[in-house]
């Protein structure tokens, strides 16, 4: 069978990991000599041939957005019929209009499909947003229209997908994203060892009284870390100076927070190990104050290795957190609100009591790309 991936958009941040973990499943199904064919269409070199596996570079789609429009409305679907898949699979949103043959579609963009914040054209630091909101989001929907099935990661995004396009709800597949813990962190043991050296003195680490703060984000606006710097600024008009915030960004990548003042409880740490992420979570707080994503990968993440969360009150939060004690939601749009809740873990009167499980739920004993594959290759 020949599988033609489609995913020229790939570049960066959370559409490269999805490649490229749907990449590593294909060469691991293919080394069990399943014998298909798949044929990577990119828009750079991103990953390598195999026996199996061809990867073709559009770099000419990518140059500009222009270009992309136009392969995506006119001249794509020529382009991957002449491939002569049998099925067509986009990781990229939306599927090439005219493209007559079977299709799947990965839908991982959430702007189109939220309804608590609408961005505007006329504010320059949301005009990128409001395009893909309104705009992309149209093509979004008519491919979603024009797909065999839709693949989504969570419960929230198919309801608003079925609600928004109207599309029959056997056509919308949820499969949850897998959550891999690095081995070398041990899910039952907290290691308190190498980050805790770098901190505050003072800091007191036990189940309860928790003084470090951690946000593992990029530099995008909704994921908010302007919230947390309110709540900081607020806490210290309190009086409350005895804590720390870690942000994996380096100062200066979000143009935007230049107006915040500098705050001596702010770190800014830049890019760090995935492990050092694992082990932040075991023994940090974390803070989520992000309002906008498909599924929220560090809840997910800290869930799985029984972390305590700060998170925003938003559905895709309480899907992955369903059932889980060791989390406390805030509203995203109100610093106070998570300021109340910080000052509450500084003192020691958060999580007291929490019994925290190490596991997601809704999985299957496959991996989430191994049932994407068996859904590409049955249908």
């Amino acid at each position: 069978m020949r599988i033609v991936v489609n995913d020229i958009a790939a570049s960066k941040t959370g559409a490269l990991s999805i490649l490229k973990d749907f990449y590593n499943a294909v060469v691991e199904y293919e080394k069990a000599g399943a014998g298909n064919e798949w044929i990577f269409v990119l828009g750079d070199r991103l990953l390598e041939e195999t026996e199996n596996i061809k990867v073709l570079i559009r770099d000419d789609v990518k140059a500009s957005r222009k270009n992309r429009l136009k392969f995506d409305l006119k001249t794509g679907a020529e382009y991957f019929l002449s491939l002569k898949p049998d099925v067509l699979f986009s990781l990229q949103n939306t599927l090439p209009k005219g493209y007559k043959g079977r299709q799947v579609l990965y839908v991982h963009q959430p702007l189109p499909y939220q309804t608590w914040k609408h961005f505007s054209f006329l504010k320059s630091e949301e005009r990128e947003y409001a395009v893909y909101q309104h705009l992309i989001g149209r093509m979004i929907d008519a491919s979603v229209k024009r797909a065999d099935k839709v693949i989504v990661q969570t419960q929230w995004m198919r309801d608003a997908i079925i609600k928004k396009t109207g599309v029959e709800a056997g056509r919308v597949v949820k499969i949850l994203p897998d959550i891999e813990v690095p081995e070398t962190i041990n899910n039952n043991v907290m290691n308190n060892n190498a980050i805790n050296n770098s901190v505050m003195d003072n800091d007191v680490i036990d189940n309860t009284v928790i003084k470090r703060f951690f946000y593992p984000s990029g530099e995008i606006l909704y994921k908010n870390h302007a919230c947390i710097l309110e709540a900081v600024a607020i806490l210290k008009k309190r009086g409350i100076n005895d804590f720390e915030v870690s942000f994996t960004l380096n100062k200066g990548d979000v143009p935007a927070l230049s107006r915040y003042p500098d705050h001596e409880q702010v770190k800014y740490i830049g890019r760090i190990s995935r492990e050092e992420v694992f082990e932040r979570y075991r023994n940090e707080i974390l803070l989520f104050p992000s309002y906008i994503e498909t599924f929220g990968y560090p809840p997910a993440e800290s869930r799985a290795v029984g972390g305590r969360m700060i998170v925003s009150d938003c559905p895709f939060c309480h899907e992955v957190l369903e059932g889980y004690k060791g989390v406390e939601y805030f509203d995203p749009f109100d610093p106070a609100a998570l300021a109340d809740l910080m000052e509450r873990a500084v003192k020691g009167e958060l999580f007291a009591d929490a019994e925290t499980e190490n596991k997601i739920s809704d999985h299957s004993d496959d991996s989430s790309w191994e049932r994407v594959i068996n859904l590409l290759l049955g249908l």
